[in-house]
């Protein structure tokens, strides 16, 4: 269930969508639609509480933090998303980059400049995407079985 990020990247990344659901970046499809224009702020809020976290408690992060009961139930229930723009700026796509193309069911290709528009689903009503290992939710499109992407130069 891994799939290829490379092409006209430094780094070409494997990636495992398996392990996402105990990601905190991952979000639940049928929000996905209902995000707002006020995602700076909650940006700007979410760092702000960080820093003042960081101040008064330090900067000890648990990453092994334990699911509560409300996060199983949902991971065992809903749908969920990751979105594609922390993978992309991991491999940093070269300067000459100008496109990313999706392959699966059907290929999508894109400017780079809208890669971090594009979320990568993969679960289903709480399991693992029969047909994945991702699909591509892109401007009310769905590109299914996705399972390898390539930053291009061209298209």
């Amino acid at each position: 269930m891994i799939f290829p990020l490379d092409g006209a990247v430094r780094h070409a990344l494997t990636i495992d969508p398996t392990v996402w659901i105990f990601d905190d970046r991952k979000r639940n499809v049928d929000e996905l639609d209902r995000e707002t224009e006020n995602d700076n702020d909650t940006y700007y809020a979410k760092m702000g509480k960080a820093w003042d976290d960081g101040l008064t408690q330090g900067t000890r992060v648990d990453h092994n933090k334990p699911m509560s009961r409300a996060d199983k139930d949902a991971a065992l229930r809903d749908s969920f998303a990751m979105p594609f723009a922390p993978f992309l700026k991991n491999a940093e796509p070269l300067a000459s980059a100008t496109h990313v193309s999706f392959y699966g069911e059907t290929t999508l290709t894109i400017p780079l400049v809208d890669a971090p528009l594009v979320y990568l689903q993969f679960s289903k009503d709480g399991k693992v995407l029969a047909d994945g290992p991702v699909y591509v939710l892109y401007d009310n499109q769905c590109i299914r079985a996705v399972d390898h992407i390539i930053v291009r130069n061209e298209i």
